[in-house]
């Protein structure tokens, strides 16, 4: 039976062949093949999600919003098809949005219209020769992705974080040499994109490249790597002291959890924040959240400072900035034939 990991983002699909290399490593087989929404020839580019908050109270879901819907089953059916998956295929699957309670389904998504019977009704267009998986945490998968591909930022290391920036926020943790989810751990820290500044703005705005984008014609580059370093910092505070209002949240998060005292080997940005840090465009934002980092650090307490200060600048060797685009789809694979605990 032949496995594919399909990414499903907020405006494509993303899909791929993987294979089991050894016990530790997974691999993509062939071309990635990728498919947008928007290229059917039905999209509707007016559609807009209704309030988040109302998703979350399980507003019904209208007829655009159901039409919407059948365009992205669509989509995934026909990127299926391209590796003739419609045969003897287990298909591993993550999308973006919060899942329902069995996980087959999404019942609220900010940037897509909710599809609460999606595993449903794909299996029911696939058949009894394949299988669809349950639905996966997009941002999980990109954790699993780097600790599972040969070239990934997670392997041989015990504690680290990892924060991928596309149209969304991807948030994931490596903590005690064991694959996180910040669903599991969210009694005591948060997502990205809960997160606000004193005027109530995301971070997910300061992390994702939609955001940055938007950002970028309001504010300036140092203004932006000044809150995306405050991010970074928040990360390694709540994580070695647990958290400490830092930020603005809509809900109680508790200061106890079982990794006090934990500090990062690593922190890694991936997917297209990754490249933008990189890049010519990026290098503002880059070096204004290393000298955000440096003068945290400096001020901190003996342990961190020690950890990560190396003479008298935030260790760059501590920062990765993955190039592993496929992450998420090697990490759905072999989400699939792990528990989360690689060791």
């Amino acid at each position: 039976m032949k496995v594919i990991g399909i990414d499903g983002g907020a405006t494509k699909v993303s899909a791929a062949l993987v294979e089991k290399d050894d016990s530790k490593t997974f691999k993509i087989v062939g071309n990635i093949e990728e498919l947008r929404y928007q290229d059917h020839e039905s999209f509707d580019f007016e559609f807009d999600p209704c309030d988040f908050e109302l998703q979350l109270k399980n507003l019904p879901i209208d007829q655009n919003e159901s039409k919407q819907g059948d365009i992205y089953l669509q989509t995934i059916l026909k990127i299926i098809d391209r590796f003739d998956g419609m045969n003897d295929t287990y298909i591993s699957l993550a999308m973006p949005g919060v899942k329902s309670k069995d996980k087959k389904g999404i019942t609220a998504m900010k940037n897509g219209p909710r599809l609460p019977n999606l595993c449903t009704l794909l299996q029911e267009k696939l058949g009894s020769t394949s299988k669809i998986s349950q639905l996966e945490s997009d941002s999980d998968m990109c954790s699993w992705g780097e600790q599972f591909s040969i070239d990934g930022a997670f392997r041989n290391i015990q504690n680290a974080y990892y924060i991928g920036g596309g149209t969304g926020t991807a948030d994931g943790l490596k903590l005690e040499g064991k694959l996180i989810s910040f669903d599991d751990a969210s009694e005591w820290i948060a997502k990205a994109w809960e997160l606000m500044t004193d005027d109530k703005t995301s971070l997910e705005l300061f992390s994702s490249m939609s955001g940055i984008n938007k950002l970028r014609q309001l504010k300036s580059d140092k203004e932006i790597g000044l809150i995306l370093g405050q991010l970074i910092i928040e990360r390694i505070n709540t994580i070695f002291f647990g958290w400490n209002d830092e930020f603005i949240v809509n809900r109680y998060i508790e200061n106890s959890h079982p990794y006090k005292k934990t500090l990062l080997d690593k922190i890694v940005f991936g997917q297209r924040l990754s490249e933008f840090l990189q890049s010519e465009k990026g290098f503002v934002v880059f070096s204004q959240m290393m000298r955000t980092l440096t003068n945290y650090c400096l001020k901190s307490e003996t342990n961190v400072k020690n950890h990560f200060i190396n003479n008298k600048v935030f260790d760059k060797d501590r920062i990765i900035l993955s190039n592993l685009r496929s992450a998420p789809i090697i990490g759905l694979v072999a989400k699939s034939f792990y528990n989360a605990d690689p060791r």
